[in-house]
């Protein structure tokens, strides 16, 4: 177990690795599958861990991105984020950590839909590859998900 650096080893030609850090495995691994849907040039590798710190392997690839999931609706998953955060060295928060925050359709404390033109885009988490052009339409978003907000997925992404 150890502290994540982002230098620790080189890069790959042509790949990148993300690691998604949340606790609910049903979101992480429909957010894995949308990213890994998207045509990209270079190969884009996706890893899922409930926390942080990751078990000490020799084999496990570079980490370019840590993306923590965070349910707005469970103090659990904050505290989990917190407590993986102490494993993340600093040099990460340089453009190589970002964290998405789920569960904003309705806030406690809050009466109706979460206020702001992106509230759906709390709802529905979405990841492309970088372009001029947005992947999803500001009108899709908006959208209800066919089955509620998250759905289950059975493809198999690794898994720390």
């Amino acid at each position: 177990m150890s502290v994540l650096r982002p230098l620790d080893k080189l890069p790959g030609l042509n790949t990148a690795t993300i690691l998604l850090v949340g606790t609910e495995d049903a979101l992480l691994q429909q957010l894995a599958d949308s990213m890994l849907k998207e045509d990209c040039a270079s190969t884009l590798k996706v890893h899922l861990a409930k926390s942080l710190p990751l078990p000490s392997d020799v084999n496990r690839p570079r980490i370019d991105l840590i993306v923590f999931v965070v349910n707005l609706h469970s103090k659990y998953s904050l505290q989990n984020t917190e407590t993986s955060l102490q494993h993340v060295d600093a040099n990460f928060f340089l453009g190589k950590v970002c964290f998405l925050a789920t569960g904003g359709g309705r806030l406690s404390g809050h009466h109706g839909p979460a206020s702001g033109a992106h509230a759906a885009d709390l709802r529905r988490p979405h990841a492309w590859c970088l372009s001029p052009e947005p992947a999803v339409s500001a009108e899709e978003l908006r959208e209800p998900l066919p089955g509620g907000p998250v759905r289950m997925v059975t493809t198999v992404v690794s898994v720390w």
